[in-house]
Parts: structure tokens; C-alpha cells; sequence
């Protein structure tokens, strides 16, 4: 999880934004975006040491694709990773963004406000997946299965999944006959089930299935 930051580090580049992203699947409520620098000096001392006894050197070892963890460690990481960052960023794009402008520009331009958004500019992004088209090719690096090699970009997954989850839980609050609480509104199937019943409310995608076919 270091070795692409570890590359860079030895190279003097030493403030490294992860980016990531939470919610492009559901059905309804926000795509949420985060950007982390980390404090890489410390995290590559901590991880290469391997003092498995410290409790930090363990807290960072946890670091990991945010759908990996469970939710209690994902609070308890959300926190230790707010505290540790030198900086971090949190964006959201609205359902209505989604809806006009498409999953994929609202992922880009999420991507990019979130490293507008950093106090602290970096010197490199690494990403999941996507690239960022108004970042230089050699400012930026697009890992596949990012949150899955990158601490950084890690780190960004689970500060963007805790505070998803949280703004669906207060959705879930106003409207509860969807569920929201429970599947974070994905589609699944209790969540159909209770479209089907009470129809779209406010934070429903109309450009997503099936709420789309209704307002054909």
C-alpha cells in the first residue's frame, strides 16, 4: 500500500494528495469525494519500521479499501486519518449535479474541486481509476484498484464513505419508508420495493433506473 508513494517520496516529491471517490453506484443522494495528503515522512517511517506493537504503525497498517472495513474500524480510521493529515478535503456533488451533467463529469469535476479545495496544494495526485483533465498528465497518477495500492488513496476512500454514509443516515431521518440508513441508497432490492410503493422522493437520480423510465 506505500510503494507508489514510497517512489515518489525517494524522488523529494513529498506532499501527495489520494483522491477518491464514494456513491457512483446508488440510486439516490450525492456522489462524495475526498482528497488526503498524508504525512508520508511519518506514514513510510511508521510502515517500514513495522512495530507492530505501536498503536499508530497499526492504525496506518489498517488503511484499506474503505468497503473492507467494517463500520466501526472505518469511524475509528475516519478519525485517526482527520487527525494525522497534514490536510484533506471533502466535496460533494448533488443528485441534481448527477442528473444534469452525467456520473462521468460529475466524477472529474468532483475529483478536481476536491484538490482545489486542499490549503495544502501538492505536488502529485494519485487517483482511483479516473484521470483528471485539468491536471497535467505528470502531475497526476491513475491507479486501477487504487484504494487497493495506495494508503493515499485509501485513506480518501474512507473519509469519503464515512461522511456518505452520514449524510444518508440524516436523509433516512426525513424519509424513512426507503431505508436509506441501511443500503446508503443503493439499489437493492427493499429499496426498489419501496420506490415502487411511495415513488422518488428529493434525493432520488431521475437519470438513474428505474426512477429515469418513470419520467420518460
Amino acid at each position: 500500500m506505500i510503494d507508489f508513494e514510497l517512489n515518489l517520496f525517494t524522488k523529494g516529491i513529498k506532499y501527495i494528495a489520494g483522491v477518491d471517490e464514494v456513491g457512483r453506484g446508488p440510486i439516490a443522494g450525492p456522489l462524495v469525494v475526498s482528497a488526503v495528503v498524508l504525512n508520508l515522512e511519518k506514514v513510510l517511517d511508521l510502515l517500514r519500521n513495522n512495530d507492530v506493537d505501536d498503536a499508530e504503525t497499526w492504525l496506518y497498517s489498517q488503511i484499506k479499501d474503505s468497503k473492507k472495513i467494517n463500520q466501526r474500524n472505518r469511524s475509528i480510521l475516519n478519525d485517526f486519518i482527520k487527525n494525522e493529515a497534514l490536510n484533506y478535503s471533502v466535496i460533494e456533488i448533488s443528485h441534481k449535479k448527477i442528473d444534469s451533467i452525467g456520473m462521468g463529469e460529475a466524477t472529474r469535476v468532483g475529483f478536481f474541486e476536491s484538490i482545489q479545495k486542499l490549503t495544502l496544494k501538492p505536488n502529485h495526485v494519485f487517483t482511483d481509476h479516473f484521470a483528471i483533465p485539468k491536471l497535467t498528465r505528470e502531475d497526476q497518477t491513475n491507479i486501477n484498484d487504487g484504494d487497493n495500492k495506495s494508503i493515499s488513496v485509501a485513506a480518501a476512500s474512507i473519509i469519503a464513505k464515512v461522511y456518505r454514509d452520514g449524510l444518508m443516515i440524516e436523509w433516512s431521518r426525513k424519509y424513512p419508508v426507503y431505508g436509506f440508513e441501511k443500503h446508503k441508497g443503493y439499489g437493492t432490492k427493499e429499496h426498489i420495493t419501496a420506490l415502487l410503493k411511495h415513488g422518488p422522493c428529493e434525493i432520488h437520480r431521475k437519470s438513474f433506473e428505474p426512477i429515469k423510465s418513470w419520467f420518460k
